[in-house]
């Protein structure tokens, strides 16, 4: 999955690292698999690079070899993440020398699993920073014709609007404090109240409410368009675990998109470890297509 964009350079088996990437060339670079793609994608639909103040936005790098094919993108998120989208997982490794002389940038990196394993161990014995936490992410998709038909009901589903603000901050500071085994105390709330924030604007989130009008359920929408979705977010309350709410809270919102088509595919990633929300996850139709590395960074201020 190569772009080229010119004639060969005089610098053979040696990619040339820029963020001087034209949009088309890496937008069709990254259509050679939406399905593993749609974050990027969307990233740069939003010209990611405008707004320095935004989350979402950040810089991309691209690697080109000697024909001047892009071979790989390194996306460089404003609040710290790092995503990687290659063709061969070597290539991973090519951004990290660009990445060490912008200083200690990133605190989380998704990759494929061995693009990830390539880019932190040239990362490590470069920098001498480790992951605080280094793990295998299934990543699935499900689209219509893998949709369970029968044997799930519908639940009420709401779009988030400015009225749950609140609600949704707090379970997203819950999320990340048990996802990422972080202090509450530790996690910035004011950032994932922003976040929040941006996606209700954006109709990106959902919730689902008990008779008493408690929130029982929330996810949200990373990217959402013609491009595909990329699920996130996704979280219930420990104590209303184990009661199907996750299973019929994703079926109804995935039946609803996607027999609308508002969307070809769904996709998403979670911890292998985690057997219960795989397993819900799998009832409802998704089906796994790869491996992801998701790895914490010590702090960036550490």
């Amino acid at each position: 999955m190569s772009m080229s964009i010119g004639s060969a350079t005089d610098s053979p088996h040696v990619l040339r690292v820029t963020d001087r990437v034209p949009r088309a060339v890496a937008l069709a670079f990254l259509k050679g698999d939406p399905r593993e793609n749609v974050y990027l994608i969307s990233r740069i639909h939003r010209s990611g690079m405008s707004n320095s103040r935004d989350p979402a936005h950040g810089r991309f790098f691209g690697a080109f070899d000697q024909d001047q094919s892009l071979r790989g993108l390194c996306f460089l998120g404003n609040t710290g993440s790092l995503v990687l989208s290659v063709d061969e997982p070597w290539v991973a490794a090519e951004f990290v020398d660009r990445i060490i002389d912008m200083g200690p940038t990133f605190s989380i990196l998704i990759g494929e699993w061995a693009a990830g394993r390539e880019f932190l161990s040239r990362y490590r014995k470069k920098s001498g920073r480790r992951p605080t936490m280094d793990r295998r992410q299934i990543y699935y998709v499900i689209d219509s014709s893998s949709l369970t038909r029968k044997g799930i009901k519908e639940i009420d589903m709401e779009q988030a609007s400015l009225d749950s603000i609140d609600e949704l901050t707090e379970l997203a500071c819950a999320m990340v404090s048990e996802d990422l085994k972080i202090e509450p105390k530790a996690i910035d709330r004011r950032h994932y109240r922003l976040r929040m924030t941006e996606k209700v604007m954006e109709g990106r989130a959902y919730l689902c409410r008990n008779a008493d009008g408690r929130a029982i359920f929330k996810c949200d929408m990373a990217a959402i368009g013609p491009e595909g979705a990329l699920l996130e977010g996704v979280y219930t309350p420990t104590d209303l675990r184990g009661q199907g709410v996750a299973t019929r809270a994703l079926w109804t919102l995935c039946k609803d998109l996607l027999s609308r088509e508002q969307v070809p595919f769904i996709a998403l990633h979670v911890d292998e470890k985690n057997k219960a929300a795989r397993a819900a996850y799998e009832k409802v139709g998704f089906r796994q297509v790869g491996e992801y590395r998701l790895a914490l960074m010590p702090s960036l201020h550490g």
